[in-house]
């Protein structure tokens, strides 16, 4: 190891903040609060973002047709995945297809599993015609090519099992043929099949102990997709004018009102978090200058030694930003690392706490936000110390010395 005669300002700045560890561990973990918010809030936003993006992706329908008073429950379905059963009449297929400005139509039937032995978890079944659907089929496609026997079954990436594996429902066994890679949206949590598959567990379900049986020829929802020319809003105003809006028993679902429901909700927590984040990353740099403002006037005596000896005002000045330099560092580092160590891991706690559609970010992500953040953090010291610095070398060495009380 090679030996140095001296001191540099480096390692006289850390001895400086070894010799006060309170205060130095006080201002350490203020940075830390400030980065920890700034990080965790931008980790989160992204994740929310990215989950809304998926969901736009994969409603691909531009109208939803439900049995009046289930709009919100169809939303719960593709938000969270929550289960639920409710049925229409299929009548409404052939009625909506003849609507102007609708290109094409396809049904889908919602049973929900029980709680009880003769099922393998309360989940949402969900029932699509393979042959004229345009929201499933096209992403089942890219993991199962072929068609979906009676037996078999798609399963949510957030499910357990994989393929091979037989889940029971209603007492019936089906064989897992694929399973989807993780939306962030209520599909993770949600298992597919044929619509004659999901008809026999619309009357197993009743069998088991649901509420009630499925009027024959029952759906649960129709999915629209519209005409090149025309936009939702009018197809929708069309629907509403021939079903005679709130007597046909039917509600008409506009797939941009629930993005829009989502993004409102997200709008308000990104301004929520980045209000927070703001306001502590002012008070940091407040309490940082105050306290390096109090600093410097306990060490005008070594400072001003430190001039006397031939120390320039820059290298004064450069042992202040070391110091700051190091405590916005190392609280930007350990905010960073809580935030990853508590995010990360309860992110699907966080996606239920929200209710808003999330997917986690890329490692390629993660790393970009944790560097930007981690240079935010680190400009608060230098940035808070910029005012004791000036006025520090307003004084030549002799008036700095006089001042510390030599």
């Amino acid at each position: 190891m090679k030996y140095r005669p001296y001191l540099s300002f480096s390692d006289l700045a850390l001895c400086n903040l070894q010799r006060r560890p309170f205060r130095t561990a006080g201002l350490v973990i203020l940075v830390a609060l400030m980065s920890f918010v700034l990080f965790g809030g931008s980790l989160i936003t992204y994740s929310l973002f990215s989950g809304t993006d998926a969901l736009a992706k994969r409603l691909g329908a531009d109208i939803l047709i439900v049995p009046q008073g289930y709009d919100n429950k169809v939303e719960g379905i593709l938000l969270r995945g929550e289960p639920s059963t409710f049925y229409m009449s299929d009548e409404w297929l052939s009625k909506i297809a003849e609507v102007d400005g609708v290109r094409a139509v396809s049904p889908q039937l919602f049973v929900a599993s029980l709680n009880a032995d003769c099922c393998a978890m309360p989940i949402q079944l969900i029932g699509f015609e393979q042959s004229t659907d345009f929201v499933i089929e096209p992403w089942i496609k890219t993991v199962l090519p072929g068609s979906l026997a009676d037996e078999e079954i798609v399963v949510g990436g957030a499910i357990s099992g994989k393929v091979g594996d037989t889940l029971k429902f209603f007492d019936r066994d089906y064989r897992i043929a694929a399973k989807m890679e993780k939306t962030g949206t209520g599909f993770d949590a949600s298992i597919f099949m044929n619509i004659a598959a999901a008809e026999m567990a619309a009357a197993d379900y009743e069998t088991a102990g649901g509420a009630y049986p499925p009027p024959e020829g029952s759906i649960s929802s129709v999915v629209v997709m519209v005409e090149d020319g025309f936009t939702a809003n009018e197809v929708t105003r069309q629907i509403n004018s021939d079903f005679h809006y709130g007597k046909s028993g039917i509600v008409v679902v506009p797939a941009k009102t629930i993005i829009n429901n989502v993004s409102g909700s997200l709008r308000v927590l990104v301004i929520f978090i980045a209000a927070l984040a703001g306001l502590l990353w002012i008070l940091a740099v407040l309490v940082l200058a105050v306290v390096f403002s109090v600093m410097l006037n306990e060490r005008k005596r070594e400072f001003g030694i430190l001039r006397s000896l031939g120390a320039t005002r820059r290298r004064v000045s450069s042992l202040i930003f070391i110091e700051s330099g190091v405590i916005s560092a190392a609280g930007g580092m350990a905010g960073i690392f809580l935030a990853a160590l508590l995010i990360i891991p309860f992110r699907n706690y966080i996606r239920d706490l929200v209710e808003i559609p999330y997917i986690q970010a890329s490692a390629a992500w993660f790393a970009a936000m944790a560097f930007g953040c981690l240079l935010i953090s680190f400009a608060v010291g230098p940035l808070a110390s910029l005012f004791s610095v000036k006025r520090m070398n307003k004084n030549d060495a002799y008036t700095v010395i006089r001042e510390g009380g030599l």
